[in-house]
């Protein structure tokens, strides 16, 4: 069974990130480090978002860690570089402000992240609204000066040196045998609108779920990034976001996926749009109690290309 699903947030968290660019450039001297907290915990919310869509059942638990490389909601990459992703928190009793918030995030002390003889410390990120988040990257949706590598069939541990209200733990996962390759298509390779878009790819696991998301990337027509491509006014107005993305769910890694003519164009709908992201993502979920708290663990990776209609 395909469960098809429009996936809004991403296009929310965009529109969030430009009002709050804006109100910082109006307001010179308004801390930049408040502003990217705030990015922080809005990325993550997207993060936790998409793993509900996926499949994870955020009501009943009280923590996720989670490891992925290029990963559906970071930026594509035009080179070979690996980008590896991580964030972890633990809810605690008091509620949340954020839409996938439940439970404010509670202080776990450090985390780490331990492989193959590396060692790398998730930031910890603050917030007197919603909590405390840990998260590989200082600012969101940019680089790390802390490298995650992928290597096939390793275990990463997540070391957390624990506080009074979390105790010191470890949990492991481990990464797939081979990150998801898209085959079909190559970045700035050009498409036919006119004609339905068969995605194919490759690695992964075999039996678990696969998101796919196909997302128009705007333009101006001077062009610099406008809206949807996280960029100024140059670009066209904004759409609605059942128009700007569309997001499929497989059940098993089906290693193909087929957009029809209809959607392509609807997501090229606008003048001055001409390029679409094609990103597949996959899940791997688990479940582990620690001291009566039920907490999730998942192992992400993806590939994502920028195509051009003709």
């Amino acid at each position: 069974m395909i469960y098809k699903i429009i996936f809004i947030l991403f296009f929310a968290v965009m529109c969030t990130s430009l009002f709050l660019s804006c109100d910082s450039i109006n307001n010179p001297e308004k801390d930049s480090f408040l502003l990217e907290q705030d990015f922080s915990f809005e990325t993550i919310d997207s993060d936790i978002s998409l793993l509900k869509a996926g499949g994870m059942d955020i009501e009943g638990m009280d923590g996720i860690f989670s490891i992925g490389w290029n990963e559906i909601f970071r930026p594509f990459n035009n080179g070979s570089e690996v980008m590896g992703t991580a964030f972890a928190m633990a809810f605690g009793e008091e509620a949340g402000t954020i839409a996938h918030f439940r439970r404010l995030g509670i202080n776990m002390g450090s985390v780490y992240i331990n492989y193959a003889s590396n060692q790398v410390e998730l930031h910890k990120h603050s917030n007197d609204r919603k909590g405390v988040v840990y998260s590989l990257f200082k600012k969101p949706f940019g680089r790390s000066d802390n490298v995650l590598e992928f290597i096939p069939n390793e275990n990463y541990e997540f070391e957390v040196t624990g506080s009074s209200l979390f105790s010191a733990a470890t949990f492991t996962l481990t990464s797939p045998e081979a990150l998801i390759d898209i085959t079909s298509h190559n970045h700035a390779d050009e498409i036919d609108p006119e004609q339905d878009l068969t995605l194919t790819w490759e690695g992964g696991k075999l039996n678990d779920k696969v998101g796919i998301r196909l997302m128009a990337h705007f333009r101006g027509k001077d062009g610099k990034k406008g809206p949807g491509g996280k960029g100024g006014p140059t670009g066209p107005p904004p759409r609605s976001p059942m128009k700007t993305v569309i997001f499929v769910i497989l059940d098993t890694n089906t290693g193909e996926y087929t957009f029809t003519a209809d959607q392509v164009q609807q997501l090229l709908k606008n003048d001055g749009t001409q390029h679409i992201v094609a990103g597949i993502s996959q899940m791997d979920f688990q479940e582990v109690e620690h001291e009566g708290k039920i907490l999730h663990t998942v192992m992400r990776n993806g590939n994502s290309v920028k195509l051009k209609a003709k």
